[in-house]
């Protein structure tokens, strides 16, 4: 291969980042979906810098409850210098920095490896499968970050980094309860595929019933039941999510539909997984048990994860497809192979001359399943046309970092520029996104006031039409200015508004 192809594959994961950030910033702004997931997000990783309580948001109140989610306030460090952004910004650093990790990593071994571990790389990170998963159409999840962590985690641990392995291990045990199930079944099968390098001609069974592994599983047990313990701790009289899981699972032919999807995606996935791993595997001992292992490992975490959707049961769709949960099964893979490769190429081990031919074609399958395989659903504001329309968008924008140029929403966007920080807001639904860069909540069905509001709202939005008819059930006293729109019915606090626009 060419120089200037080598070079070509050096720059796609720099390439790769800048679409992956620029392609979620224009999602947020032109795509009406469920967006408060991401709102959700973006206030636990930034509220706690502002003054607000720890991992509290305006739709779920106390989100500690529902999740472990103990990583996420560290990316405050990006999102309140860029709202939302950050979140992306951090996802596309984090992976960034691994490729270039990854780079010198490889750097001793031959061209053959490095060029057949390079492209698998970013297939997993950039192929099709994992553009629907970032794609992520509830805006955004603390598990997004398990590839770039996971992949993290694998590549200090092969090349026995103690102090960035502690690092990323930690990090990756803060994403989520389940982090240490994840963490877990990657270092059985880490464990196994150093100990038939070291001898490959012990009995099977030794290899998986051995010390190291049953103290592997034994810790991981532990944390994982003191996390489980942890959140219903925090829930008190409440169940948790779990036990609301559980509750809402009926046996009947909807549970048994359920299972026989569920279990096409798990094993689709597994297989389009699996694919990088045939060239390296085909030339060494063993095979068979590594890949039974992998496949077992893989196996639990798809029963942890579909047993998870089981709390939206008896919805089927998008179960195990949803992009935070297969993610994490992708991100397994991801781990697995940079593991795997790592060690077989410190020890010599070659992967097959067709290698290239499998890793393509595993990129090709993505390209045909993918849209299947993972849950995606997009609604756009307005399509253009041409080319020339979509590029006078993102300069009128300035790639988005100057958002809505015109409407409605540039109005709404303006006001929360210059709301102070930490500012609370009530709005309709389909106006959350416009007020990132403050906590807004959403009005309930029935007209009243949101649940997990703490101070005094500094703005209420209403749409007129509905004010007519009736469906709003609360509106703030005195003190509280009319703000012009054609079709809403602003609220201000008044002495705000005229400090600010008078």
């Amino acid at each position: 291969m060419s120089r200037s192809a080598n070079a070509f594959l050096g720059v796609l994961p720099i390439i790769g980042c800048v679409v992956w950030f620029f392609l979620k910033v224009f999602q947020f702004q032109t795509s009406p979906e469920q967006y408060p997931d991401g709102m959700v997000i973006l206030q636990l990783s930034k509220g706690w810098l502002e003054g607000r309580p720890f991992l509290f948001d305006t739709i779920y109140g106390n989100h500690a409850r529902q999740h472990n989610y103990y990583f996420i306030p560290l990316i405050g460090i990006f999102t309140k210098p860029m709202g939302v952004n950050g979140l992306f910004m951090a996802y596309v650093c984090f992976t960034g920095l691994f490729f270039w990790t990854y780079h010198r990593g490889f750097a001793r071994f031959n061209v053959a490896e490095r060029r057949a571990t390079w492209l698998t790389a970013l297939c997993y990170v950039f192929g099709p499968m994992a553009y629907f998963m970032y794609l992520d159409y509830f805006g955004w999840h603390p598990e997004q970050y398990f590839i770039p962590l996971l992949a993290f985690l694998a590549l200090s641990l092969a090349q026995r980094k103690w102090g960035m392995f502690i690092v990323w291990l930690t990090l990756t045990f803060l994403v989520k309860e389940s982090s240490i199930v994840l963490i877990c079944c990657l270092f059985l099968f880490y464990s196994v595929v150093d100990l038939v390098l070291l001898n490959p001609g012990k009995h099977w069974l030794s290899y998986i019933v051995n010390r190291r592994n049953l103290i592997i599983t034994g810790v991981s047990v532990v944390l994982f039941l003191i996390g489980l313990w942890w959140l219903s701790y925090l829930n008190g009289s409440q169940s948790s999510r779990l036990s609301q899981a559980f509750s809402n699972t009926q046996l009947n032919r909807t549970f048994f539909y359920y299972i026989v999807f569920s279990c096409a995606i798990g094993l689709l996935t597994f297989g389009l997984g699996l694919i990088p791993f045939i060239p390296w595997l085909r030339t060494l001992p063993r095979k068979g048990l590594i890949i039974c292992v992998l496949a077992s490992c893989y196996g639990v975490l798809f029963v942890m994860f579909a047993t998870e959707a089981l709390y939206y049961f008896p919805t089927i769709y998008p179960g195990v497809s949803y992009p935070p949960r297969i993610s994490g099964l992708w991100a397994f893979m991801l781990s697995a192979f940079i593991y795997l490769s790592y060690r077989l190429a410190q020890a010599g081990v070659m992967p097959g001359q067709n290698a290239l031919a499998w890793i393509l074609s595993g990129c090709l399958l993505q390209f045909v399943l993918g849209s299947f395989l993972v849950a995606h659903h997009f609604n756009f504001d307005a399509k253009p046309s041409t080319i020339r329309d979509n590029v006078a968008y993102m300069i009128n924008t300035r790639f988005g970092f100057n958002p809505y140029p015109d409407g409605v929403a540039r109005q709404l966007h303006g006001l929360a520029k210059e709301m102070p920080v930490g500012s609370e807001v009530i709005v309709p639904f389909q106006y959350l996104r416009y007020f990132e860069r403050v906590y807004p909540s959403f009005w309930p069905q029935d007209g009243q006031l949101p649940a997990h509001i703490l101070g005094k709202p500094l703005i209420y939005i209403y749409e007129k039409e509905l004010v007519k008819n009736g469906a709003y059930r609360q509106f703030p006293g005195k003190g509280y200015a009319t703000i012009p729109n054609e079709h809403l019915l602003i609220l201000a606090d008044s002495s705000w508004y005229k400090l600010k626009f008078k």
